[in-house]
């Protein structure tokens, strides 16, 4: 039983180590230039920034509810991904265990060899916070407003992604995020809506 199990968890990392490739070698100089700002919160949350604002201003308080725990949401899927679930794992990132892996870092394209693995810093892979932080905005607006949704889902998917193009995950670290967000996201917005009903006659 346990030489079955070792045998199927190696076929999975081998499976992933070769989707990892399929993506990270399929390169063009468009790609790069939208993966990098794809990976680039800064790139697109002044327009995320400006669209809550003015649903806080113009929604009802219970929009403003849920906008609010939305927010909190993503901070503790953060913290999750980052602080417990990455050290409790322990899986490193790609380009510190695989040569030919085209990585993007400190503002240029670098193509991993034993020499750059045995010196870089070693950092934590599973899942990928990017991954979880889009997916957890995701089904968390899901939850409440669909119309919302499809935007910020087709985002998460892109991010997720360029993670992978850029050397930084394996496809199932994202595919971690995916579930950690769904889980993360449909939590908060179960108690968005708790939170909601209790405050009842203040929102109305």
């Amino acid at each position: 039983m346990g030489t079955q199990i070792g045998s199927l968890l190696h076929f999975i990392h081998q499976l992933d180590v070769a989707l990892f490739f399929t993506v990270n070698h399929a390169r063009s100089p468009f790609l790069d230039a939208i993966m990098v700002h794809l990976s680039d919160f800064k790139f697109f949350f002044p327009f995320i920034a400006a669209f809550i604002l003015y649903r806080m201003i113009k929604g009802s308080n219970r929009e403003r509810i849920m906008w609010i725990v939305g927010i909190v949401a993503i901070v503790t899927s953060d913290a999750l991904c980052a602080r417990v679930l990455k050290p409790f794992v322990g899986r490193m990132r790609p380009y510190v265990d695989l040569d030919n892996v085209y990585l993007y870092k400190s503002g240029k394209w670098i193509l991993t060899d034993p020499g750059f693995r045995i010196a870089v810093k070693k950092s934590f892979s599973w899942p990928s916070c990017h991954s979880t932080n889009m997916w957890t905005a995701a089904f968390f607006i899901y939850g409440w407003n669909r119309v919302y949704a499809i935007p910020v889902f087709i985002l998460a998917l892109l991010v997720s992604y360029s993670r992978i193009y850029l050397g930084v995950h394996y496809p199932l670290d994202c595919l971690g995020g995916f579930l950690v967000g769904l889980v993360w996201g449909s939590l908060l917005v179960f108690i968005a809506k708790k939170m909601i009903d209790l405050f009842e006659d203040f929102y109305k």
